[in-house]
């Protein structure tokens, strides 16, 4: 079964779901496990378990198991990211004052990462700089800690940390176990290259990171025949 990034999905009661926006991977069995569906309904992410799929029609439309009553019930897809501040021993407080976390952006619209600022009133301005020396980083998301999810677009680092690329789709078997990702690289002339999941190191929500360095992913894609980003003509434009 190939789930498509970007394919169309539709209920058992023939009513349009949405898009496939994620893929889920759960690496501690290497497989595909789920993927989440933006919706039309308020522009919500919901998490859709591969046993759900009834079938995936020739031009990659999913057709699901379930009706829209029960696909509105699955689990919201989230990723929450706060940035806090811990205070320094003497700063001041006001009396009876609590502590509390300013949103810098809201979740669940487009792409926007939900991240906050903690504050602590008195310590400092609430706008303007912000010493950041013994902040902390904190996520909270609906995956496990062994599940992470992929886009299309997602970028692609190499093992120094070079950005080499960007995600576009998984490549599975018709079991599920995740075989590896294609990569595109370039900009006016594109290369798609195959990266086996043994060369993966690691993802997180916003990158791959792989345990080829820079050098021998250039020589992977020198391999491959770079491709213009242009549409392909039609069998109506080709010329006879």
């Amino acid at each position: 079964m190939h789930i498509e990034l970007g394919a169309h999905v539709l209920t058992q009661d023939e009513k349009t779901a949405g898009k496939v926006s994620k893929l889920i991977v759960d690496t501690s069995k290497g497989m595909l496990d789920s993927f989440v569906v933006h919706t039309q309904w308020m522009g919500s992410d919901l998490i859709v378990p591969i046993n759900k799929v009834e079938r995936v029609d020739a031009d990659e439309t999913i057709h699901l198991a379930i009706a829209e009553e029960q696909f509105l019930q699955l689990p919201e897809y989230f990723i929450e990211k706060f940035v806090t501040n811990s205070p320094s021993p003497d700063s001041e407080d006001y009396s009876g004052a609590g502590r509390g976390v300013m949103p810098l952006s809201t979740p669940g619209l487009g792409d926007s990462t939900p991240v906050g600022q903690e504050w602590t009133p008195g310590s400092g301005p609430f706008i303007g700089y912000v010493d950041m020396s013994s902040s902390v980083v904190t996520e909270q998301s609906s995956l496990s800690e062994n599940e992470f999810g992929i886009s299309k677009g997602t970028k692609v680092l190499a093992g120094d940390g070079s950005h080499v690329g960007h995600v576009h789709e998984l490549s599975v078997t018709d079991e599920g176990k995740l075989r590896g990702i294609v990569v595109v690289s370039g900009h006016i002339l594109k290369h798609q290259h195959f990266i086996p999941i043994e060369d993966v190191d690691d993802a997180d929500s916003s990158a791959v990171y792989l345990r080829m360095s820079v050098a021998d992913f250039q020589r992977l894609a020198q391999t491959d025949s770079p491709e213009a980003a242009e549409t392909p003509e039609t069998s109506e434009d080709a010329q006879p």
